[in-house]
């Protein structure tokens, strides 16, 4: 089966499902969570599930049959090139359900669903589409997992302010608060706090923005992903209309103290004659670990690109390795590390006199490889790479969110507990590029006179001991 008729037998197999369950695209888009005309999209389709919790959400409220899942994974995989009709279908080909079990991952196809609904379905049942308040907070001892759903509701992308004469303008963000965590930590503790957000729908092109603030009584910790979202209906890249921004990284205040981490939709449109609209899907924001191993020197194994933007192009000395970690060392005693790395890419990197919206072609093509490697010494002692990943990024699109995971790097025994890794951004041919560093000058809200500063592109480990 090719990936033709792969995406044609999954629109066929959703459709099935919808129609066997008696449920209008309204009503199964109410127990889902996902937009009616983005599930007529799948049921007809026209674009293919971006991730499996989201077929998982759709076959649950569809209550789908064991078969029917293994049957929609089969499928989805193949329409998505993760593997051929050939390859048997297993519970491993599904991504690392839960950052905080140190558990093997579920045998069952069935179980694995169970966890993907788990995570994927928010609480609330019901649409909001007026502006929230900030939500409550959700508060639990240091041994859970602490989580708050978000509601779908729209989010208004103001319109560019008109630009002084010989200024450039500066998009005008909208700043919406959707939930809260809290956590009362100890001086050593590190925690693991992963913001997911999805967004469609789009009345233009839109900037879409993932942002944590972690704040407590004299400190703050913030991290910001971002990609533009392509109008619906109207695009060549229809994979780009229905965004998914993941943002992941590890809290330590290093003082006692309670903190609370909240979570900001941030948009803009960069037009100046009109304001845009989008939908929140879904999402979530949550501690999924709250003690993670530091490394001996008492922080965690974490690091971020500074401010400013490392230039990726056709010359061979512009080859970004970044974000990287250049020697971290952990206590004997850990037998695995999961290695994250985010990236934000910017195609067309910006030069005096260049325009990057009259260029041809329109697009940059990079690979993104992330390197893992342990020590004895001042000798590589063992390494391992997360599988490069070739991606086409359009200028339309501008800001590309490209994330990385090695799950399960293995310390070895006979080789120094002490590591590094990096993320190589190699050009391939289009445009050139650029890896962005920290954001600067964010608004804490709309129109705000207060900004603050957000780590972006940024790579961090988290030690394991035993099987995973």
């Amino acid at each position: 089966m090719d990936v033709s008729s792969a995406r044609s037998e999954l629109a066929r197999l959703l459709t099935a499902l919808k129609e066997r369950s008696g449920l209008s695209y309204s009503e199964l888009g109410r127990k889902s969570h996902i937009s009616s005309s983005t599930l007529h999209r799948y049921c007809s389709g026209v674009t293919v599930p971006p991730d499996y919790r989201t077929i998982a959400a759709i076959a649950t409220a569809c209550e789908a049959t064991d078969q029917d899942l293994t049957d929609l994974l089969r499928h989805w995989q193949v329409a998505n090139g993760k593997m051929t009709a050939e390859t048997p279908v297993s519970s491993a080909e599904t991504s690392d359900l839960s950052s905080s079990s140190r558990q093997r991952r579920p045998r069952s196809l069935a179980a694995a669903a169970a966890i993907l609904v788990a995570i994927v379905i928010p609480s609330s049942t019901a649409f909001n589409d007026a502006d929230p308040s900030t939500p409550a907070p959700a508060a639990a001892p240091a041994d859970t997992v602490i989580r708050y759903d978000f509601t779908p509701r729209r989010i208004l992308a103001p319109r560019m302010p008109k630009a002084m004469p010989g200024e450039s303008g500066k998009p005008d963000h909208e700043v919406v608060a959707l939930g809260s965590v809290e956590l009362e930590m100890a001086t050593t503790q590190t925690a693991y706090v992963v913001s997911v957000m999805r967004a469609s729908s789009a009345t233009h092109l839109s900037l879409f923005d993932n942002e944590v603030r972690c704040r407590w009584p004299g400190g703050e910790q913030n991290f910001v992903t971002g990609q533009n979202i392509l109008e619906e209906g109207a695009s060549s890249e229809r994979e780009k209309e229905e965004v998914q921004l993941t943002t992941r990284f590890l809290l330590h205040p290093g003082v006692a103290t309670k903190v609370a981490c909240t979570a900001y939709l941030r948009a803009a449109t960069l037009r100046e004659d009109l304001d845009a609209q989008f939908r929140l899907d879904s999402g979530r924001i949550e501690v999924a670990d709250t003690s993670v191993g530091n490394t001996t020197t008492g922080a965690p194994a974490q690091g971020a690109v500074p401010r400013g933007l490392l230039h990726v192009g056709p010359d061979p000395r512009m080859i970004a390795r970044e974000p990287v970690l250049r020697s971290v060392t952990f206590a004997p005693g850990f037998t695995h590390l999961s290695v994250v790395a985010d990236t934000q890419y910017q195609t067309c990197y910006p030069q005096k006199g260049k325009h990057c919206d009259t260029l041809d072609p329109t697009a940059s093509r990079a690979t993104f490889t992330l390197y893992v490697t342990q020590w004895k010494g001042n000798e590589v002692c063992h390494k391992n790479r997360a599988t490069g990943e070739l991606r086409e990024m359009s200028h339309t699109v501008h800001r590309h969110h490209v994330p990385l995971h090695l799950p399960d790097f293995t310390i070895r025994a006979d080789c120094d507990p002490r590591f590094s890794a990096y993320v190589m951004v190699k050009w391939v041919d289009g445009m050139d590029g650029a890896v962005q560093g920290a954001a600067e000058g964010l608004t804490d809200s709309r129109g705000s006179t207060t900004m603050h500063n957000a780590d972006m592109s940024h790579i961090f480990m988290i030690p394991h001991k035993g099987l995973r």
